[in-house]
């Protein structure tokens, strides 16, 4: 995982910044690596990017190949030299028609000059990967499928945008080979609000917000489904369309350190119209019972601050970032409504983020 956070205001005591952060985990052996370098002189060129710690260059367009090539020295033991490409047919993702696909807006005027803020997810769910990475001097072969997330929060203090984010990406690649339908993938992001942003305002519960994709290469429109859906976080409420889009925490239990409910398994699923065949149904089940065994790691988002800032950061906002990491085998389980049925094997890498309690 590469990713690359730009901050381009400050928050509270800490200032406008830039970082990216790596992690390479093998799940046989069970070994991991992870960086978070804070950058600087960090430019922006276009979709190019460059600071003195790494670069990335792209090349192409929305309409033909593109390629992300990323360079980077992030300390002495981790070195990154790859390539990311999105083939010509292989088209991105968004919730949402036009410009304004991908977005979610907060307050009651959703005009670009009245609103309060918004949040913005784009994917490109199927790319390939090349290259290499050097670990303690080790070479390893960058060699696979990727996944891209073009992910924003604008005119919002993060601490306010949500309180709890879910994310999953199911995909049959690792040793899982292609399906009748090609390489699949899915990919789900959710986040709940805070107190201040209820579905009828202010303290009328927290809004859960949902968006996801169900994508298969062998078919002649890959994007197979995509919805999403607003619902309250616990009573019934009335809800925008027809679609499913829901992920559950299975067995939470409260962890010791830091006091929230973490998973123990996840269920996610996607259900709505086809986008390949007008007027037909699709839905497709994750349920994975016990990711225990897959947790990649547990990471305290503030822990990269300097400590008296982190304080102050904590005592001001009253926020508590961890984000809890799985990668786990699983089986995506498709119903093309009138069409077939088919049990897929992959992997799915799930994040259960907490901001706030």
């Amino acid at each position: 995982m590469i990713q690359v956070i730009w901050s381009f205001v400050g928050l509270f005591l800490v200032p406008a910044t830039s970082q990216m952060t790596f992690k390479i985990w093998n799940p046989q052996t069970k070994k991991k690596t992870w960086k978070s370098v804070n950058v600087s002189n960090f430019k922006t060129d276009g979709r190019s990017s460059k600071s003195d710690t790494f670069e990335i260059k792209h090349t192409g367009t929305t309409t033909t190949e593109e390629v992300y090539e990323i360079t980077a020295n992030l300390d002495k033991t981790v070195q990154l030299n790859v390539k990311w490409t999105r083939p010509a047919s292989a088209p991105g993702a968004k919730y949402g028609p036009g410009e304004n696909g991908g977005y979610s807006v907060y307050g009651r005027d959703r005009s670009a000059e009245k609103r309060d803020g918004f949040i913005v997810h784009r994917f490109h769910p199927f790319a390939l990967s090349s290259g290499t990475f050097v670990i303690d001097g080790e070479t390893i072969d960058a060699k696979g499928d990727a996944m891209f997330v073009h992910a924003i929060q604008g005119g919002m203090r993060p601490n306010l945008t949500a309180s709890r984010w879910n994310f999953g990406f199911f995909t049959t690649v690792g040793g899982y080979e292609a399906t009748e339908i090609g390489g699949v993938r899915a990919i789900f992001m959710e986040f709940t609000t805070t107190d201040d942003y209820g579905p009828a305002g202010k303290n009328s519960e927290r809004a859960v917000v949902s968006v996801g994709l169900v994508y298969a290469t062998g078919l002649p429109e890959s994007r197979l489904g995509v919805v999403g859906q607003t619902h309250p976080e616990t009573k019934a409420w009335p809800v925008p369309n027809a679609d499913v889009v829901v992920s559950k925490h299975i067995n939470p239990v409260k962890d010791q350190e830091t006091g929230y409910l973490a998973p123990t398994g996840f269920d996610f699923v996607w259900s709505g119209d086809r986008s390949d065949k007008p007027g037909n149904k699709f839905e497709a089940k994750v349920n994975i019972p016990d990711a225990t065994g897959g947790l990649v790691e547990k990471v305290d988002v503030l822990a990269e601050i300097p400590y008296v800032i982190r304080k102050a950061l904590a005592a001001a906002t009253g926020t508590k970032p961890y984000i809890f990491q799985y990668q786990t085998p699983a089986t995506l389980d498709l119903d093309l409504a009138g069409d077939k049925k088919l049990a897929i094997k992959g992997w799915m890498y799930s994040e259960a983020s907490f901001i706030s309690p």
